[in-house]
């Protein structure tokens, strides 16, 4: 099972937030048995805690060499996270 980790600041809003948003495109998706989510603070994130990183564009410096990181302009447009978490799973 492969690990998508939603990060922001403090590890408690807008990575839940958009964690949860995850969750439904998994299921939508059918790949809610495949991926697991969770959701972290960018201070206490590593490399190696995920295999997906989804971070808001103002942690784009801070998180840039992490794996598979998805970048969302605003972490409050569902068709935007659709679009790059598709590709980024799909590896486009």
């Amino acid at each position: 099972m492969k690990t998508i980790m939603t990060v922001c600041g403090t590890g408690l809003g807008s990575s839940f937030v958009v964690e949860m948003n995850i969750r439904g495109l998994l299921g939508k998706w059918g790949l809610s048995d495949q991926y697991q989510t969770i959701h972290g603070a960018v201070y206490e994130v590593n490399e190696n805690d995920a295999d997906y990183f989804v971070v808001a564009k103002d942690l784009e410096d801070i998180m840039r060499g992490f794996p598979n990181l998805v970048i969302l302009n605003s972490i409050i447009d569902e068709e935007e996270l659709e679009e790059k978490l598709y590709k980024a799973l799909n590896g486009e």
